[in-house]
């Protein structure tokens, strides 16, 4: 609760907090690999339940509406302001 007191923002009609670690980390490590596994568990999930693919989609165009979340770009390492990400796997 502490983190949240202490990091809670209000930006864009909206309140931003930073990730809930006991510690700081400044640099967190490159999990794409972890991220595209889980996703592509997804996927094959979705072959099976076509339903969920459509709220699974309609959520995903709703958050890039609002500017939750943004396109990674593929070529985003060439870039000289790169700067690691960390993707949260779902």
């Amino acid at each position: 609760m502490e983190i949240l007191n202490e990091t809670v923002e209000f930006k864009n009609d909206r309140y931003v907090v930073q990730l809930p670690f006991r510690k700081s980390y400044d640099e967190l490590s490159d999990n794409y690999s972890l991220a595209k596994q889980r996703f592509q568990k997804l996927w094959r999930r979705f072959s099976h339940d076509p339903e969920l693919h459509q709220q699974y989609r309609e959520i995903i165009r709703d958050y890039v509406e609002q500017g939750i979340i943004d396109e990674v770009k593929a070529d985003i390492k060439g870039n000289e302001s790169y700067r690691p990400l960390y993707y949260l796997p779902h």
